[in-house]
């Protein structure tokens, strides 16, 4: 009997460890196997391999000190960051058919964290905006976890406790978006006083982010420790260091916000850079880190507690209580004024998307032009369509203005 190839990955980090290992699978062809040594439980990797359909997982020895799987590959993998870019690009157009639907849920049930960062830098090459990929990368997922909630209905009318987290992370990443376009208006203003619009939203979206902490909570004291009781130790360890990463970034945006108060004394071009390298740092590390819990954390938790362990959560969540909603967490976006009436004709289209791409969902667009902008609106449902509502404030006869909002 030939003896398996092992892949030990004990020691490793865990950006070492996806790569030796995703790297050694690709290698692997239908009928093979490989034989992987870890040294805790590989419960979220087990699931993940699973979920793709690509390999049979055996379990040779359960800890304590060390775990091995044997995984036989059933099938080849398709190119799925290519597909899922597809897909993608296809949501910007409208809302995908159920099929393409049904392949984004196969596809976010296998794809790992470092593929998603992949995913993301060829999209923002292509035009596509970090705030739209979060967006429709949390709706897919909400998709993924649907049947999982579907499928352990708890007793009574409560939201099922995973949904309730899946609900604030709508919320924080709404407060990121906002976060982002305050850096942005910040960049287009010279002192304290032409900035005063963005301090104000800078106060409002850290005060949310702040308050986001009992949902860090509520992960730390309740869904952790049961996931390490299950021997699952990598994942929380990993959430937990990045929790107390974003703490002092945004204890930080918060002390910034309010020494701009009082700024005598304080460079702005200075305290701008330092909002703009925390801020920026924030939203790309706290996105990717909701999407690692969306993906592999929670569907861990749902595979793995039992519906007395969910009532269990759900009380002692109940305990250290909850952020706001995320309708109630929504920073309301400025609108951005473009009037093209001094813009040459043949510059105008070209601005009007730029600004258009740049722009938050819920933002606004609004469009002073000294004729009627009725081939845009075409322009617009041919691309934009279900993604825009339009409406006219002023229409003629000298001057126009149409408000274009982002949905």
């Amino acid at each position: 009997m030939t003896a398996l190839k092992t892949i030990d990955l004990k020691g490793l980090s865990s950006e070492e460890r996806e790569q030796r290992l995703f790297g050694a699978l690709d290698a692997v062809r239908t009928g093979q196997s490989v034989q992987v040594t870890l040294e805790f439980n590989p419960l979220p990797l087990a699931y993940s391999l699973k979920a793709g359909g690509e390999f049979r997982i055996t379990y040779l020895k359960q800890g304590p000190e060390e775990w091995s799987l044997e995984l036989t590959r059933t099938a080849q993998p398709a190119d799925k960051r290519e597909q899922l870019k597809e897909l993608l690009r296809m949501v910007r157009q409208g809302p995908l058919s159920e099929q393409g639907r049904q392949q984004a849920r196969d596809l976010l049930r296998v794809l790992d964290a470092a593929t998603l960062g992949l995913l993301e830098k060829d999209l923002v090459r292509e035009g596509m905006t970090q705030a739209e990929i979060r967006d429709h990368l949390r709706d897919l997922h909400r998709e993924v976890l649907g049947g999982s909630l579907a499928s352990r209905r708890l007793e009574g009318s409560e939201p099922h406790p995973v949904l309730t987290l899946l609900e604030e992370h709508q919320a924080i990443l709404a407060a990121l978006n906002a976060l982002e376009e305050v850096v942005r208006g910040l960049e287009a203003a010279s002192s304290f006083e032409t900035a005063r619009a963005e301090l104000v939203r800078l106060h409002r979206v850290t005060a949310l982010l702040l308050e986001a902490e009992s949902h860090h909570r509520r992960e730390e004291q309740v869904i952790f420790p049961r996931l390490e009781r299950l021997g699952v130790l990598e994942s929380p360890a990993l959430m937990r260091e990045d929790h107390q990463r974003f703490r002092r970034r945004k204890q930080r945006l918060r002390e910034l916000a309010e020494r701009a108060l009082e700024p005598r004394g304080l460079d702005f071009g200075i305290w701008r850079c330092e909002v703009a390298d925390q801020g920026e740092l924030l939203v790309r590390e706290l996105s990717s880190h909701i999407l690692k819990e969306d993906n592999v954390l929670y569907r861990t938790a749902l595979e793995s507690f039992s519906a007395a362990d969910w009532e269990q959560v759900r009380r002692e969540s109940d305990a250290i209580g909850y952020c706001r909603s995320a309708a109630e967490g929504q920073v309301e976006p400025r609108a951005v004024e473009l009037d093209m009436r001094s813009v040459p004709l043949l510059q105008r289209q070209a601005r009007i998307l730029s600004a258009w791409k740049q722009l938050p969902a819920g933002g606004v667009l609004r469009l002073t032009n000294d004729r009627e902008p009725r081939p845009l609106y075409y322009l617009f449902q041919a691309t934009q369509r279900g993604h825009f509502e339009w409406s006219y404030e002023k229409e003629g006869p000298e001057e126009w203005i149409a408000a274009i909002r982002k949905r």
